[in-house]
C-alpha cells in the first residue's frame, strides 16, 4: 500500500507545472530553474523528477545546471545534483553548472563538492565547454 501511495504522489508531482526550463542549444540541453529557492521536500521531488525524466526518457546527456537564478538550495538538492551526476557516468553523459552566485558557491564549497562538479561563469561557456 505504501508503494501505491509513493507511486500516486510522484505523479502527482509530475502533473504539476514544470520546475525547469529545457533549451536546447547547439545539443546540449541547458537547464534553468523557475524558483529562486530550491529548499522543501516537495519542490526537490519535483526538480529530481524533471531531472532524472530528461536524462532517462528523453536521452539528455549533455546538461548545463544553469543556477543563475537560485538563490538558495538544500543539501537534499545538493543530494539529486550528486545522483544525477552519477547516472549520466553511467549513461557516458556528462553535466556542468553554470552561473553560480557567489554566496551559493559557498554552499558547494563549504560541502567539498566543488571538486566534483565543473563550474563556469556563464552559461555560452559551459556550452561550449560540452561541445
Amino acid at each position: 500500500m505504501r508503494q501505491e501511495r509513493g507511486a500516486c504522489w510522484k505523479t502527482k508531482v509530475m502533473d504539476s507545472p514544470s520546475q525547469l526550463i529545457v533549451e536546447q542549444r547547439e545539443g546540449v540541453s541547458v537547464i534553468d530553474f523557475r524558483n529562486a529557492t530550491v529548499l522543501d521536500a516537495k519542490h526537490v521531488e519535483a526538480v529530481s523528477l524533471e531531472l532524472f525524466d530528461l536524462v532517462e526518457n528523453q536521452n539528455h546527456r549533455r546538461l548545463v545546471l544553469n543556477l543563475g537564478s537560485v538563490q538558495l538550495i538544500s543539501s537534499q538538492t545538493l543530494g539529486v545534483f550528486l545522483n544525477l551526476r552519477k547516472k549520466l557516468d553511467e549513461l557516458d553523459g556528462t553535466m556542468v553548472i553554470s552561473g553560480v552566485d557567489p554566496k551559493l558557491y559557498r554552499v558547494f564549497k563549504v560541502t567539498n563538492l566543488t571538486g566534483v562538479f565543473e563550474f563556469f561563469e556563464d552559461t555560452d561557456k559551459a556550452v561550449e565547454s560540452l561541445k
